[in-house]
């Protein structure tokens, strides 16, 4: 029985492979990403979410050298592709992002972003 393998150096560098290989996203339909203990979800321009089995800490990684992610919390990770702007409420800080969605900053990352 002959088996698949990909070879990493012939592989797109724009796709995230998922759980196993068993489901690829590319990173710049990846909106952000949440971290759930030793899962993580991944949320996704078209507003599909994906369960994945690995820490974000692995993700972080392997999207380190393709695209714009940074930390913005402990637990999230965000393309500042679709960062529209920050906006301070009475309980600190949160990220607007072009989907619609509004996700915490903690005060730390809030130095890092440094937007105007």
């Amino acid at each position: 029985m002959k088996t698949n393998t990909i070879n990493p150096k012939t592989c797109n560098s724009e796709i995230l492979y998922l759980n196993h290989r068993k489901k690829s996203v590319h990173t710049e339909d990846v909106v952000y990403l949440k971290s759930y203990d030793n899962y993580t979800r991944f949320y996704l321009n078209d507003g599909q979410v994906i369960l994945a089995s690995y820490t974000m800490k692995i993700f972080e990684k392997q999207l380190s050298g393709k695209g714009d992610f940074t930390r913005i919390h402990r637990g999230t990770l965000v393309n500042l592709k679709y960062l529209t702007g920050i906006e301070r409420t009475k309980d600190g800080h949160v990220a607007c992002l072009s989907t619609g969605q509004r996700i915490d900053v903690s005060r730390r990352k809030m130095r890092i972003l440094d937007l105007p």
